[in-house]
């Protein structure tokens, strides 16, 4: 999975990140009411989300390309599903509590929601060594340069016991809004930037996971400097929720960091391994 870790990068300052490109995916119920058997007369599945318009699309009566004309949506805008027909291959979408119609499924990105409602806690434990407590603490959501999505942005804090010296580690992680490559695959990239350690070419150092949410389980990735890098120990997690998917990206990324990373973490706060 390489390639998704070149596609799915931002760049890490030391001043802050500007996303360089996509977002990822959740489902939200649209409209009031519940679950429809029929939208304009038209028998329905039920569906929910939150999906993203990837260029203008006609919106149509019914579920067929002859269906009668409706209206039209522009790149960039938001609808939320109400239902599926003709398969998976249309949906029927409202805007702003409005019922508008049908739009052919393809066109429409789904999107997740990143925010989290309150902080994530727990421990994250490499075998044979460091054990870490940690904190992740939603911070907001930026724009994705040049595009009409957003990431979603944390600060996490590790308080790790590594052979008996005590390192805290700050770091900074997103997640995409939108599947990779702007597809229906609904495989979202995580990414853990630890800015106090570098390559010496002021790469920053990034722990990257895919949230797979249809098999809904996390799996480790890669790394960014290779130097640093360590096969980890477990190399996935079950996933199915957002909020899963962060706690599991968080514990899983520790025992993909090698000593070396430890030893600059160490130093960098004035201790010894």
């Amino acid at each position: 999975m390489g390639t998704a870790a070149a596609r799915y990068r931002k760049t890490p300052t030391r001043r802050g990140r500007i996303a360089v490109l996509v977002v990822a995916a959740g489902l939200v119920h649209a409209g009031a009411g519940g679950a429809q058997e029929t939208f304009l007369g038209v028998a329905v599945k039920p569906a929910s989300g939150t999906y993203l318009v990837l260029k203008s699309v006609n919106v149509r009566a019914g579920p067929k390309t002859g269906a009668k004309r409706l209206g039209r949506l522009k790149k960039g805008e938001k609808v939320q599903a109400v239902g599926q027909a003709g398969g998976a291959a249309w949906l029927a979408v409202a805007q702003d509590g409005k019922d508008l119609g049908f739009v052919y499924a393809p066109i429409l990105l789904p999107l997740i929601d990143g925010s989290l409602a309150r902080d994530l806690t727990g421990t994250a434990s490499v075998p044979g060594g460091p054990s870490c407590d940690y904190a992740v603490h939603f911070e907001g959501k930026s724009a994705a340069e040049g595009e009409f999505f957003e990431i979603a942005d944390y600060e996490v804090t590790y308080r790790c016991d590594d052979k008996g010296a005590k390192i805290d580690i700050p770091a900074l992680m997103f997640i995409t809004e939108a599947p990779y490559q702007l597809s229906q695959n609904q495989v979202y990239q995580i990414s853990i930037d630890i800015l106090e350690i570098e390559n010496g070419y002021d790469e920053i150092f990034s722990t990257i996971l895919l949230y797979k949410r249809k098999e809904e389980k996390v799996v480790f990735d890669s790394v960014t400097v290779k130097e640093f890098r360590a096969a980890p120990p477990v190399a996935e997690r079950p996933a199915k929720t957002v909020g899963d998917a962060l706690a599991a990206a968080v514990e899983i990324a520790p025992g993909a960091w090698n000593s070396k990373v430890w030893e600059v973490l160490a130093r960098a706060q004035g201790r010894t391994r």
